[in-house]
């Protein structure tokens, strides 16, 4: 298996511990755990399935510090190779730390990212639910679709509005006096 430093979901460091001797592999690892954690890595582009799945061990992981991959296979109602595939995945990205038949552990840079992934869901989930009335259910499928279509600005902008709207004691009733129509207009159903 050939790697290219750089390229998209490789491991960028692959050929730098490649060719560090023994004596020098503690202070590589103590290096690379500095630059996760300073966010100096480069920021990588993830597939909706993998945001997915990062997501699912973020939301399992704050049961427990460890996720098995049979945790996640029954979180996502997938097999387990697919979630092997995933996890190899997402290891290769910085995001995780996976050791062979152990458990994942999210490294600093993946629970930042899994944060705002997360955190992007529940704002729109709340939006559904709070301002549209959408049944939990709909409401959680709808927030998985959405939360990878919108545009990042799009959805700070709706995190930011749903902050406030979480923080207004009268959020119900304000919201509904405004704007009744939107809310029950059932001409769009």
């Amino acid at each position: 298996m050939s790697h290219k430093p750089g390229a998209p979901g490789t491991d960028y460091f692959f050929f730098f511990f490649k060719k560090i001797r023994t004596k020098s592999t503690l202070f590589a690892f103590y290096l690379l755990t500095k630059l996760e954690e300073s966010n100096i890595l480069p920021i990588m582009k993830l597939t909706t399935r993998e945001e997915d799945y990062l997501e699912t061990i973020f939301r399992l992981s704050e049961r427990s510090d460890e996720v098995g991959i049979s945790d996640v296979a029954r979180a996502r109602g997938v097999t387990m190779p697919t979630v092997i595939s995933a996890v190899t995945r997402l290891k290769r990205n910085g995001l995780i730390r996976k050791r062979h038949y152990g458990k994942i552990n999210l490294n600093p840079a993946g629970r930042k990212r899994a944060e705002e992934i997360y955190r992007r869901h529940k704002a729109i989930k709340a939006f559904l639910v709070d301002i549209l009335e959408l049944s939990q259910k709909n409401a959680e499928q709808e927030a998985c679709r959405m939360e990878h279509a919108m545009s990042r600005k799009t959805i700070m902008k709706l995190v930011n509005f749903m902050d406030k709207v979480q923080e207004c004691p009268m959020r119900h009733s304000t919201v509904r006096v405004k704007s009744p129509a939107i809310i029950k207009d059932d001409s769009l159903q």
